[in-house]
């Protein structure tokens, strides 16, 4: 067997595995999961922002008829750029967005795998990238939520843990810095996910440095920079998302009716139910989601249990994947009720279901040293083939939950549709239904009441009327006050008008009002404030004829993220660049691990 091959060949079953996921995926239609409009539409005005030079649309104005949107200020952006990128290179969004789903299906795998095979070996590797790119959670994220970001970060947070053993075990710099950028990544990808995902991370490294305490302080030490510097890089997005909350709707938003906690405890029956279906979350335990851990991931448990007799060096590991799982359980169940009562953050997980997530990664985890123990265990001329059997498991079981469906427009009702790929053809063809993607543009947006959540998180809190008509134009004056005889658009969130006053008065930009929005007056600052019910951007402007610009700069906070963003990287940089010259302890054996 070439080296190559034995390298490669665990992550082949991965491959398969993401093929399979997306088996419904060769044409260029829209997926149909519950978001999959509004990551439609947050990708029309991204893809707008980027061809107008501006790449990071803190505040993007289609949105509110086109009085704006902080939505990517708050809205963890990495998901985005990573579709946006297949769009420059000239795909169609929806296509963009099926490609970053893959790829990042097959890198949650390939993540997993790495770990997996440091822990146990090369079958355990393949074992645990299957199982956790077919977790029913992965696939309901994905299938049936088109929960676009928290799909997304399925794949950094099993990066940031194999480069922690890495850091921790070897003293690797160049782990350290995998295990930074996928913590950034987790950060910039789903602020949820990271948020609860934050205490396994820390744990991990706490094993970790207990448990290779006496090779020294070095490792420890990188696996804590590893975390560090993950912070730091990111510190450009969640610094000023996490310090303007109070600037926004998204407590009252986030965190009330529907978004209430306590109504979507999984039940005890749920985690073993077969049940699959693409519906929504209800109080009660008739929901129409799937919120079971998987018939394949529960027989590989109950194989685990004399693995775990059997094979003493894997013990450590596998008891720390099973108290992980065992938590992440308890907290998806309403027993947990008093943890969530005790931390307040946490409700804004808003569901305790999304607590799979960690359950999903370390059932996989935990349980993949079964195919491991039958490839060693087995009689010789029966072990691949039987440790394939076991591979074999998760394609099997899940197999029926790997269909799509796809979006479309309801023109009688307004609403959307989704169909299976067998049956959209037909329908697509029906003058009822039309592609989203067809006739909805930057332009189109414009013209509508569109937030792209789910209800109105990320409104200022000036704004207690929302609008119900277009921005336009984009400077407005009371007409007893004076005219707007000129406007000018500079750029993207950059105006110039040219008023006339026969009074004192009040200048409106038709956007809302937002720490950032500054304005010159005659080419001199004047300040900005929030007014009108709608909020709008306002400048008190003397009788007379005048030049006033409006802009969104940055503010002070921003900055500094930005410099700690720039120290990150300088120092992830020099700690590397120092451990190229650091001498390294010997790796040890990953079956010792």
């Amino acid at each position: 067997m070439s080296k190559v091959w034995k390298n490669l060949w665990p992550f082949l079953w991965i491959a398969a595995a993401t093929l399979l996921v997306g088996r419904d995926w060769w044409n260029d239609w829209l997926l149909g999961g519950h978001s999959a409009f509004m990551d439609y539409f947050r990708m029309v005005v991204l893809d707008d922002a980027v061809r107008q030079g501006d790449w990071w649309p803190r505040f993007a104005e289609a949105f509110y008829y086109g009085h704006g949107s902080l939505l990517f200020h708050f809205y963890a952006p990495l998901t985005y750029w990573l579709s946006e990128l297949f769009v420059l290179l000239g795909a169609s969004i929806p296509v963009a967005i099926k490609l970053t789903l893959g790829l990042s299906i097959f890198l949650s795998g390939l993540f997993v795998g790495l770990l997996a095979r440091e822990l146990y070996g090369p079958w355990a590797a393949a074992f645990a990238g299957v199982l956790y790119v077919l977790a029913p959670y992965h696939l309901t994220d994905v299938l049936g939520r088109h929960a676009f970001g928290e799909a997304v970060a399925f794949a950094w947070l099993p990066l940031a843990l194999w480069g922690i053993l890495g850091a921790v075990r070897d003293g690797s710099a160049w782990r350290m810095a995998a295990g930074a950028i996928g913590a950034a990544f987790l950060l910039l990808t789903h602020n949820i996910t990271a948020m609860i995902s934050a205490p396994l991370l820390f744990a991990w490294w706490l094993y970790l440095s207990v448990r290779y305490f006496h090779q020294g302080w070095r490792g420890p030490l990188l696996g804590a920079l590893a975390g560090v510097f993950g912070v730091l890089l990111a510190a450009f997005f969640w610094l000023p998302a996490f310090a303007e909350t109070d600037q926004v709707w998204s407590k009252r938003s986030l965190t009330s009716e529907y978004f209430i906690y306590w109504k979507h405890f999984v039940f005890f029956r749920q985690f073993f139910s077969l049940y699959w279906g693409h519906g929504g979350s209800f109080e009660g335990y008739k929901d129409s989601m799937s919120f079971q851990l998987g018939l394949a991931h529960w027989l590989a448990l109950a194989a685990a249990v004399p693995v775990f007799i059997a094979r003493k060096a894997w013990r450590n590991p596998m008891i720390f994947w099973a108290v992980a799982l065992l938590i992440s359980l308890v907290m998806c169940h309403a027993v947990s009720l008093p943890v969530w009562q005790l931390i307040p953050i946490l409700e804004f997980v808003q569901f305790p279901w999304r607590f799979l997530l960690l359950a999903a990664l370390a059932a996989s985890l935990l349980v993949a040293p079964v195919a491991q123990w039958v490839a060693e265990q087995a009689p010789e001329k029966w072990r691949a083939w039987l440790a394939a059997m076991v591979v074999l498991l998760p394609f099997l079981a899940y197999y029926p939950y790997t269909y799509s469906k796809f979006l479309l427009l309801d023109t009688k009702k307004g609403d959307h549709h989704r169909f299976r790929v067998a049956d959209y053809p037909r329908r697509a063809k029906q003058k009822r239904y039309e592609r989203l993607e067809k006739t909805v543009d930057i332009n189109a947006l414009r013209q509508q009441n569109v937030n792209a959540t789910a209800r109105d998180d990320f409104l200022p809190v000036g704004v207690i009327k929302k609008p119900r008509e277009t921005a336009d134009p984009a400077v407005v004056i009371e007409p007893e006050t004076g005219t707007v005889t000129a406007i000018d658009r500079l750029g993207p969130r950059h105006y110039r008008a040219t008023v006339s006053l026969v009074q004192d008065g009040t200048v409106y930009l038709n956007r809302f009002w937002y720490r950032g929005w500054e304005a010159e007056l005659d080419g001199r600052p004047a300040t900005t404030f929030a007014d009108s019910p709608q909020g709008l951007v306002a400048v008190r402007v003397p009788a007379g004829e005048h030049r006033l610009e409006f802009s969104f700069g940055t503010t002070p906070l921003r900055r500094f993220a930005w410099w700690l963003t720039l120290g990150g990287v300088v120092g992830l940089i020099a700690v590397v660049l120092l451990g190229a010259f650091w001498p390294r302890r010997s790796n040890p054996a990953a079956a010792a691990s």
